[in-house]
């Protein structure tokens, strides 16, 4: 545990990571393959973390690392077309690789967050720093960091998540390792988690949305949001509320309700799984004697079907 703590050279004063709520519609929209979108997104977070902190210059932290932070072996190739130069983040307008990273960053109260870049540095000490690194060393601008978006005349008409929260949702650093440090979580629940607390954020009573839905919205496939949502659960990263007694087939879908989701602090997860409330799920004749009716033919011994078939 705490290997990415390590790495990184992590602090709590490090903790507030902002993200553009349009991240998640962008990915969608995106050539990214439906199973590399929570990577993806992942990839993006630490890759803002890494800029705002002034963390390559600490650490030489590099490609090949972040993705074996992102639980894939440094050498595997299938989410290079997402991460390479000109790959798919690239080409979508939210990074760009270049040679030039922050060394130091501070904040006053007229100028806002500015940086100290490798180019500001005299040639002396640009040498210095230089001889540390490897001549092909390369890192990824955060673009939509500095600026969202441009007006018709090419200036700036939003500025960059670094400098406005409006529209974003801040996700704790400790949340990213919490999730990557376990091979249960890893970037799909850290992408639910995050989807969920934009939510959130929105809904301040907790989010309200069937299976179904959810799986539209966030790009996962239903089998797998299933799983994780039950993972997101047994590690408290969430509560479930289930507005409705029981499920059962022979339940009209007009009175059938989504569950509402709500996100849970850092604090209130737990390190080991722990049981919690699951719907209950009866057998249609079951429901028909509850309901004083004669069990129907086409539902008559209809066994109990699991959550991943539930239809909401």
């Amino acid at each position: 545990m705490n290997i990415i703590k390590e790495l990184l050279q992590y602090n709590e004063m490090e903790s507030k990571v902002f993200v553009p709520n349009e991240l998640f519609e962008d990915l969608k929209k995106s050539n990214i393959k439906r199973v590399h979108i929570p990577v993806a997104y992942s990839y993006y977070y630490i890759i803002n973390y890494l800029y705002r902190y002034t963390k390559y210059y600490e650490t030489k932290v590099d490609n090949k690392q972040i993705k074996e932070i992102l639980g894939y072996h440094r050498d595997q190739q299938s989410i290079d077309y997402i991460i390479k130069k000109n790959g798919e983040l690239d080409k979508i307008g939210y990074t760009q690789t270049v040679k030039d990273f922050p060394i130091l960053w501070e904040f006053n109260e007229f100028e806002g967050l500015q940086f100290s870049m490798l180019s500001d540095m005299d040639e002396f000490t640009q040498h210095d720093i230089k001889q540390h690194f490897s001549r092909k060393y390369s890192i990824k601008y955060p673009i939509k960091a500095f600026v969202r978006e441009y007006d018709e005349e090419g200036n700036i008409d939003e500025e960059g998540t670094f400098y406005s929260i409006s529209n974003t949702h801040c996700i704790p650093f400790e949340v990213f390792i919490f999730c990557m440090e376990n091979e249960k979580l890893g970037c799909t629940a850290f992408y639910l988690y995050s989807f969920i607390s934009k939510m959130n954020d929105k809904f301040a009573d907790g989010y309200d949305i069937s299976i179904k839905k959810l799986a539209s919205e966030t790009g996962i496939a239903k089998t797998t949001l299933e799983q994780y949502i039950d993972q997101l659960n047994q590690y408290k990263m969430i509560k479930t509320i289930h507005n409705q007694p029981y499920f059962c087939l022979a339940l009209d879908p007009k009175e059938r309700k989504s569950n509402t989701y709500i996100i849970k602090e850092f604090d209130q997860f737990t390190y080991t799984p722990r049981p919690y409330e699951k719907l209950k799920v009866i057998k249609s004749n079951e429901y028909y004697k509850m309901m004083g009716k004669e069990s129907e033919n086409s539902f008559s011994g209809k066994a109990d079907i699991s959550l991943e078939d539930l239809p909401f």
